[in-house]
This record gives C-alpha cells, structure tokens and sequence, in this order.
C-alpha cells in the first residue's frame, strides 16, 4: 500500500464491493480484511477518511449490482446455478426480508449468513430502487467505520505494544490469531460433525450388537437403557491401559526424529518473544491450569452439585477429573522425560505429558459437554470455544514459560480428550437431572475467579521468579580495552526483534549508575513516574498534555532499562530522555558494570481517536548532541559506528556513540 498509495483506496474497493457481491461475499473473509485495513491506517500506510470513503463506495457498488441482478432476473433466480443447489439460502433471505422489510438491508449489511444475499432479494422482490440506495447508501456509512475503526484501535494498541517491545506486539498477534482459529475451528467441527454424529452413534450401537463381546461396553456409552456402571468399569479399565500403551511411545523415539525437532524450533522461537510484561501475563495464565487452582476449583464446584444433589454429573466429573491427573502422573514417571533446559528442574516433576494441559482438558471440556447438554444444538460452541480458549490458552503459556514442549502439549490433549470424549458420550446418553445452566455458569466463574484469585495472591511473585530464564554469568572487559575498541563488541542496536533496527545504542556508560543520576538531576533530569495502571488512562485522555504522558519502558534482550531519565526541553514538542541496560560486562579491576543505552526523543503519536502515546522519534543525532550539553564533568568519548551497522537502519543516525566514565579512571 506504501509503495502504491494511487492504487490503495481502489483496492479498498474491490475488497468492500466484492465482500458485499452477490454469492462472492459467502467466500470473501471481508471482516477480517477490513480489520486489516484498520490495521494499516494504524500503521501509517493509509489515510483514515479517503479509507473510509473508498471503503462505504465499495459498499454501495457491490450491493447495487447484486440488487439490480435480482431485478433483472426475479424468481428466475432460485433456478439459476450456483443457487438451484441451495435453495434454502434464498428460502432464508426471502423470510428475513418478509420478516424485517426495508431496514433488512442495513441489517444484513452486519449479519453474516444473508449479507451478501440481501440486495438481490430485495431486487428480486421488486423492492423501489430509490429506497434500496437510501437505505443501502446509510447502512454503507456506518458500517465502513464499524468494521474497519476496531482494526484501527489493533493496529494503534500495537503501535503501543512496539513502542515498549516489539515481542510483546508479536506475542499478542501469535496469541490472539491462535484463539482466533480455536474459535473458527470449533464453530467448523460443530457445523460440519454435530448434524452426523447422531447416525455414527447409531450406527456403532448397531455394529456392535452384533459382536456379543463389544455390545456391553458400546452400550454403555450409547444405549440409555442399558445400565451404565458395568460397561464403563470395563472400557474405563481398556481405556487406561492403552493411554499408558499409547504415550509409552515417544519414551523410544530419538533425538533427530520429526516432532523432537519441531519441540525445539518452537521452543527457540517463544523464548525470543520473552519480555516482561508478556511474562507476568502468561504466568497469570499459567496458574490457571495450576494443579491446585484446577483440583480446587473441581472440588467447590462438585460440592455445590453434590448439595444439589445433581450426583450424576458431579460424579462423571469427578472420575475423568482423577483419573486424567492419576495417568498423568502415572506417565510423568514412567517415561521420565525431561524438561526444556530452562528451568530450575531439581523442583519439577517430569515433562510429559503437560499436566496443565490434560488436566485443563478434562476440568473445562467436561464442564462444556455438560453445560452443552442442555442448549440447543446451535448454542453447543458456545461453551465449546469457552473451554478451548482456556485450554489453549494455558497450553500456550506453558510453550512460552519454557516448561513443556510441544509434543507435552498434545500427548496431554490427547490424554484429556480421550476421557472427557468418553465420559461425556456416557453422561449425555444415559437420565440424568438437567442441571441449571443459569445457575451453574455463573457459579462456576465465580468459583474460578475465587481460586485463582486466592492462589495467585499467595504465588504469583515466587512464580515470576521461578520462571525468569536464566542469565548468562557477566564477561570480563577492562576499561582500557573497552575504550581501545572493545565498545565495538557491545550491540549496535537495541535488541527486540530479530532483524528489527529502529533503536540504535548510542550511549556507553562504565561505572555505578547513581553518580551518574545524581549528576543529570541536579541539571533538570527527572525520573519519570512509575507507569502503573494510573497513569496509564491517560493514554485514553485525549485532553492529556505532553508532560502528562506517561512513559513507556523498553527492552532490550528481554529487559527493562535499568535507568530511565527525562528532561523536558523548553519550548518545544519532545522529551529528551536516557535509557541505560546492563550490557553484560564489568571491568574486574574495578569491578563495575558497563552500561549500554541510548539518547532519545519522545513526540505524542495522537493520529487515533481513542488512544495517544509517546513514540520515539527516529532522530536519534539530536538528542545525542542534547544530552552532550550535560555531561560537563564526565569523560566523554565521541566515537563512531563503520557504515556497514548504519546503512542496516533507516532512522536518522550517524553512527556516533558516546564513551561516558569517570574522570579518574579515563585519566589513567
């Protein structure tokens, strides 16, 4: 789009024209890319109003050819291919026009099943052209803004997250694109596996009616009149057996196969998306699938049924919720596989399987199936993609934290879904109370809001601890080796994403760092406020001034700077500010660390309606000659990057870095 701008907004309106067209819109996925196309004006690569326009005349084009098709053509239409083999779809947009009149116009343009049938009904129907455009044209102006706004703010609030790291911006889109397609994916297998799966039922009961030996075990999963216990005591007994044959496998497989290398590909990958906001994240989503968050929260919920007296349910729960954690520990011996090369493993048990997953699996997919139970059919992914966005979730912190690894993940989904399938199919076939679905959801969030609450209180600092990697001890570099040309050693720039060089390091530092501090703040610095959930409102305070802004950390190899300080410069629209990480060296005469960083400036980004932010400005030769006008005192050292590390970058920089010490030290 930035390399074509002429052809950018005709492009938005071939998009919108054919997500509105007749039949073509049931295959073109508009939402998404409208959603993407918010996302570039984020980005800067697109203006918001001529987007907007192109994007409402798309609207209108593709809805009015689709109308005048069904003028020219009327009932002709239900014969015409492709939709004389679907003729319950133009069945569904004849009554939801019946049902809704004119306004069905604009109410299809945001319902997704008849969008794109709509206008041809309504032509087909004869419905007066001037009152189709009206409508058409009113129903195009609001939606352009409702579906492409919302990726705009996405697209802004990782502007945010880039801002501090480009890690975190990345481990949100990975993490939401994976929720995303859990979502599409259950909505598929329920679309596609629920209207058949009543047949298969009845087709396995009949086959195994034949087969005397089979029959008692088939039945007691699948015929409500044949008595449960006896049937299910055996395949319960089958079912164990070949879960503990089934994942004794991999304790045989080498080190070179297939999934060994994607575990450690994968593994790689995550920990270079390691920062510490998306670490205090993902712990907190890890503790959700904790063995005492996940045995608390089934043993308060099984007590309230069991008070009930809804015994069925409570006890099907029950047995799957135990009998995944017995075979999971059972497997954690057994096959002894070790953890991922992160972790302190002298305090953890056993890899595989993922406890958190398998265990994640029978507690909230065995609570969906018997909430499912009692909805109607088309309301089952409800609870479906509520468990599975669980599950993913903490399966994915789990990836992430370095604990398990990939196989882990799935052998203990596999695990899970083996009982909560089996145990299920048996609760739903055979009487049971209908259990209060009301009652029971609001009682089982509160339950899991409790738990977790009480436990992460209890834990979650020591398992932000226990999870940080750990780090590499510090490299020996005396200061007359790191002032000879040992400072070219240390990164060039900061340190985020791999290949990303938007922040150059333009600042060495040899010494303790409050002497330092002491020195800036008795010239104007300041140490800027903690950026806590206060002050970070005002990032939604389109009222809010410059000074008001809070500032955002950042990182680097995984880090937050060590030392942050602002200056606010008179007269003018930017804050000048110091950044300083440790760099991995220390002078062993002296014993003091090397400190790397840089000189930046911070604009307000206020090119979104909802959210602004400070952004660092890409000139970074200015606010390196700024901060020189400060360090009267120290020792500084200009020296200069070779143009190959400058030509890497396209922001604004010279190559310059400044050598800071002491006095004392540089003199000797």
């Amino acid at each position: 789009m930035q390399a074509h701008p002429n052809w950018a907004g005709f492009a938005v309106l071939v998009v919108s024209a054919l997500e509105s067209f007749l039949v073509v819109g049931l295959f073109v996925p508009g939402t998404v890319v409208m959603f993407g196309i918010g996302t570039m004006i984020a980005a800067g690569g697109m203006s918001l109003y001529p987007t907007l326009a192109w994007a409402a005349a798309g609207a209108v084009l593709g809805d009015g050819i689709s109308f005048f098709i069904g003028r020219h053509y009327h009932q002709q239409l239900r014969v015409i291919w492709p939709f004389c083999k679907y003729p319950t779809m133009i069945s569904r947009g004849v009554d939801f026009f019946h049902r809704h009149g004119g306004k069905s116009v604009a109410l299809a343009r945001f319902v997704g099943p008849v969008r794109p049938l709509l206008p041809a009904v309504a032509g087909m129907l004869n419905m007066p052209p001037s009152r189709f455009f009206a409508v058409n044209s009113l129903s195009a102006l609001l939606w352009a803004p409702a579906y492409i706004l919302p990726g705009m703010l996405f697209g802004a609030s990782l502007g945010l997250a880039a801002e501090i790291a480009g890690r975190l911006a990345l481990l949100l889109i990975v993490l939401l694109a994976l929720l995303w397609f859990s979502w599409w994916l259950v909505r598929r297998v329920a679309r596609s596996f629920q209207p058949h799966a009543e047949s298969v039922q009845l087709r396995l009961l009949d086959w195994s009616r034949r087969h005397p030996v089979i029959e008692p075990m088939t039945a007691a999963l699948l015929d409500p009149d044949h008595p449960e216990a006896r049937g299910m005591s055996v395949l319960s007994g089958l079912l164990f057996i070949a879960s503990l044959a089934l994942f004794i496998i991999p304790r045989h497989l080498t080190n070179d196969n297939l999934l060994s290398n994607v575990d450690l590909y994968l593994f790689n990958a995550l920990q270079s998306l390691r920062s510490p906001l998306g670490d205090r994240l993902m712990v907190m989503i890890t503790e959700l699938g904790d063995y005492t968050v996940l045995y608390g929260f089934t043993a308060l919920l099984t007590l309230w049924l069991v008070w009930r007296r809804d015994w069925r349910m409570a006890l099907h729960w029950v047995i799957t919720v135990a009998t995944v954690g017995l075979l999971t520990w059972a497997l954690k011996v057994y096959t002894a596989v070790p953890r991922p090369p992160l972790l302190d493993t002298s305090v953890m048990s056993y890899s595989f399987p993922s406890g958190h997953a398998s265990l994640s699996v029978a507690v909230f997919g065995f609570l969906a199936v018997a909430i499912a139970r009692e909805l109607r059919s088309s309301w089952h992914w409800l609870p479906y993609s509520l468990a599975v966005f669980l599950v993913v979730s903490i399966s994915f912190s789990r990836l992430y934290l370095g604990a398990h690894w990939l196989s882990d993940v799935l052998a203990g989904w596999s695990l899970g879904l083996i009982w909560v399938a089996t145990l299920g199919i048996a609760y739903r076939h055979h009487p049971a109370p209908a259990i209060p679905v009301y009652t029971v959801t609001p009682v089982a969030i509160v339950a899991l809001l409790a738990v977790v609450s009480f436990h992460s209180a209890r834990v979650l600092e020591q398992d932000m601890a226990f999870y940080q990697p750990s780090r590499p001890a510090p490299l020996a570099l005396s200061q007359s080796d790191w002032l000879k040309g040992g400072w070219k050693t240390l990164p060039a720039f900061r340190d985020d994403l791999e290949g990303r060089h938007h922040h150059p390091l333009t600042v060495q530092w040899m010494g303790r760092l409050d002497p330092l501090r002491h020195l800036l703040e008795a010239r104007g610095w300041q140490v800027p406020p903690h950026a806590g959930v206060v002050r970070l409102v005002d990032l939604f305070n389109s009222k809010a001034k410059l000074a008001d802004m809070p500032i955002l950390p950042q990182l680097h190899q995984g880090r937050t700077q060590t030392l942050l300080l602002t200056r606010h410069l008179p007269g003018e629209d930017r804050i000048l500010t110091l950044r300083l990480w440790e760099s991995g060296y220390f002078d062993p005469q002296t014993h003091t660390r090397l400190w790397i960083g840089n000189a930046s400036l911070l604009k307000l980004e206020d090119r979104f309606w909802l959210l602004r932010f400070l952004r660092t400005d890409s000139d970074f030769n200015t606010p390196l000659q700024q901060l020189s006008a400060y360090l009267s005192g120290l020792d500084v050292r200009r020296v200069k990057r070779d143009n190959a590390a400058v030509s890497a970058t396209d922001v604004d920089w010279d190559g310059s870095v400044l050598l800071l010490s002491h006095p004392p030290a540089l003199s000797e």
